[in-house]
């Protein structure tokens, strides 16, 4: 009976402990939606190379491991692109073979990330002999969460242990993913370039022109700066009007109105 008791005990800690993870996990979320940062979310199954990839990017030191459920809460960095942009890139737990309901739900504020994201990577093991099933496992949970409605882009990892004809086949299979190596740093500058390319495929082109003198003014300016491409910048009259390309979820946030085609 005693055993028992503690069993139970422990079983209301670990509960305890998951729902503020979740509380901890939806206040983030908001804070970036608020922030309007692009979050990218990592999938994959487990040892396909996902925290892996996310150091890479990252320039972080995650424990990559072949373990199963290293990363239960999801680990997110900021990845500031070539033209100073910024995405958010989030790691998450790696994903098994008909993962259980009580699993799911245990690891609900992990996955909860990838349902909100704008874009999810799905990291496949190229070399893997049951690949197929894995593919297929990834799938099944995404749909479990909610995800299949985000953008998805499949990423062949671990291609560098690949033949050349294994990768040909490979590639002619699926001419729309992207094959690369995160151990070798290979193929990492297309991801990033489909990256990009995926989270703006929606964007509008404004021109706006603004205060320098007034504090919103400036902070628009900074935000078009970070999260779009500016065009062109001209300053006259001692005001400042930018024309650029922004994504068109950022115009409500930043009170923006597209430019007339």
């Amino acid at each position: 009976e005693t055993d028992r008791r503690r069993i139970r005990a422990r079983i209301h800690a670990v509960t305890a402990d998951i729902e503020q993870v979740r509380k901890r996990r939806a206040q983030s979320r908001e804070r970036r939606h608020k922030a309007s940062v692009p979050t990218v979310a990592l999938v994959g199954y487990t040892n396909a190379g996902k925290t892996t990839l996310f150091n890479v990017l990252t320039g972080a030191a995650a424990e990559a491991s072949n373990a199963l459920f290293v990363t239960l809460d999801p680990l997110v960095r900021q990845v500031r692109l070539s033209d100073s942009r910024e995405l958010l890139l989030s790691d998450t737990v790696g994903f098994i073979d008909r993962l259980p309901h009580a699993l799911v739900a245990a690891f609900r504020a992990t996955l909860e990330e990838v349902a909100d994201a704008d874009l999810v990577l799905h990291v496949i093991d190229a070399a893997a002999a049951d690949r197929g099933r894995r593919m297929t496992a990834v799938r099944d949970v995404l749909e479990e969460v909610g995800a299949l409605d985000v953008p998805l882009v499949e990423v062949y990892n671990k291609c560098d242990q690949l033949t050349p004809d294994e990768r040909r086949r490979l590639v002619e299979q699926d001419p729309a993913a992207v094959y690369i190596s995160a151990l070798e740093k290979e193929g990492l500058d297309e991801l990033v370039e489909t990256i990009v390319s995926r989270v703006e495929l929606d964007v509008r082109r404004i021109t706006a022109t603004f205060d320098p003198d007034d504090a919103l003014d400036r902070e628009r300016i900074a935000r078009l700066y970070r999260h779009a491409r500016v065009v062109l910048h001209e300053t006259r009259d001692g005001r400042f009007t930018v024309v650029a390309d922004v994504p068109r979820r950022l115009l409500p946030t930043l009170k923006l109105r597209a430019k007339p085609e």
